[in-house]
């Protein structure tokens, strides 16, 4: 699953909470841009760092999701972008653009129920495609 969080915390915050005040968890195929380039998409997790970067750590079992999640994550923390706008198609696609030309994108590709993904604020109302059934008391 990826785990994109929004509004972050101060790295000095004196809070035990050092979560961001939003996050996106996506857990069908996503990917982000920049300049239109893919900088991480969750495919990335079927290759090895070691095969396609030269670490020094043949035996390590880093993917490239994780290599290219720290440089999105640090990019993210130094330039600190902010969505600016955001769009749902009818089959739960998720496309967030935000500025300095960044954007995620989500894909539903199953014809069940299965969780696409889900945008929530910490501690409070939370969004999920596909929308979760209300309850009926019978």
């Amino acid at each position: 699953m990826g785990i994109i969080e929004f509004n972050p915390a101060p790295p000095d915050a004196l809070t035990d909470d050092r979560w961001s005040a939003f996050a996106l968890h996506l857990q069908f195929p996503f990917r982000i841009t920049y300049q239109s380039r893919v900088i991480l998409g969750s495919a990335d997790l079927a290759w090895r760092e070691s095969d396609v970067c030269d670490t020094g750590k043949p035996d390590s079992e880093r993917t490239m999701y994780d290599f290219m999640a720290d440089r999105v994550d640090a990019t993210f923390a130094e330039l600190q972008p902010t969505v600016t706008t955001v769009r749902i198609s009818p089959f739960g696609d998720l496309h967030v653009e935000l500025d300095q030309d960044f954007t995620v994108e989500a894909f539903s590709v199953s014809s069940g129920r299965a969780e696409a993904w889900r945008f929530l604020q910490r501690n409070a109302e939370h969004v999920v495609f596909p929308p979760e059934e209300p309850t009926h008391d019978q």
